[in-house]
């Protein structure tokens, strides 16, 4: 596996992806590596383990760890039991060789350049609390009469002293999950880090939702399976089975692994990266 030396600049992407049986995340990181690096210009850490192919994107760093196995779920087709490795993510904190980072999940695609103006704001750290569809705006929460949630698919911090602390409570919160579960009223019985950031920031500001700490916009999440996604006329045109969204032209959240190791999907990088 490449490493490249550490570069020394004080703002950065950094990306998680671990490999399964079912799902190579380094090959989807590889690809949403490079709508990152055209759009935004930032380096990109990559944290890994020694079981994960070796990675063919130029990274500014990549950093070994050692995984954990996190949670299980049945696929959607019936086909086998899924596992993904999801534990640890607080300790990007730490990990992250950046004085800024930007913290992105492997299927969160960068098509614009939004994101660069959060780093114009004062923050401690900021989270995605909300969360759209193509058709509607999704207030999601961790349970019947739970707390609303966050997304930690796009996390931005500072290595201030209360983003210290806001990761060393997603730590002690993952470490304690059945206790949290049970007093913040969870459904889903698997550990999920929208959930600990969820109680972590509610907790670290007394108890009360701030909404200074949120991105100003959605994200955007497509959930269905993919056919293909095409760029027509400053548009995205997300095609289904049986069906099509055209969207404006802005960051995606996809949820269909498959389209994401497919050669449409690379493709389609390939035109953004092609673009002027």
């Amino acid at each position: 596996m490449k490493n490249s030396n550490k570069s020394g600049k004080s703002r950065g992407v950094v990306i998680f992806a671990f490999n399964n049986r079912h799902v190579n995340y380094v090959s989807i990181a590889d690809q949403t590596s490079r709508l990152i690096s055209k759009n935004l210009g930032l380096p990109i850490t990559l944290i890994t383990d020694e079981y994960s192919t070796d990675p063919d994107f130029d990274y500014d760093e990549i950093i070994l760890v050692e995984s954990k196995s996190g949670n299980t779920r049945r696929k959607k087709d019936g086909s086998g039991i899924q596992e993904w490795k999801n534990l640890d993510r607080y300790c990007v904190y730490d990990l992250s060789p950046y004085d800024e980072t930007l913290l992105l999940d492997t299927d969160y695609l960068v098509f614009d350049q939004s994101l660069l103006k959060l780093f114009e704001q004062p923050f401690d750290y900021r989270l995605m609390y909300h969360m759209q569809t193509p058709k509607e705006l999704n207030r999601d929460e961790m349970g019947p009469i739970s707390l609303p949630m966050v997304w930690a698919t796009v996390v931005l911090f500072r290595k201030t002293e209360i983003s210290r602390m806001y990761f060393d409570l997603i730590g002690r919160i993952q470490r304690n999950y059945g206790y949290y579960r049970s007093l913040y009223g969870i459904r889903d019985s698997n550990f999920r880090n929208d959930f600990a950031f969820s109680i972590a920031n509610i907790v670290l500001n007394g108890h009360a939702v701030d909404p200074t700490i949120s991105v100003p916009w959605p994200m955007t999440t497509i959930e269905p399976d993919i056919e293909n996604i095409e760029i027509r006329n400053g548009f995205l045109v997300v095609r289904y089975d049986a069906r099509a969204d055209v969207i404006s032209r802005q960051n995606l959240h996809i949820m269909d692994k498959n389209y994401l190791t497919s050669d449409q999907f690379e493709r389609l990088v390939d035109e953004v990266c092609d673009e002027g």
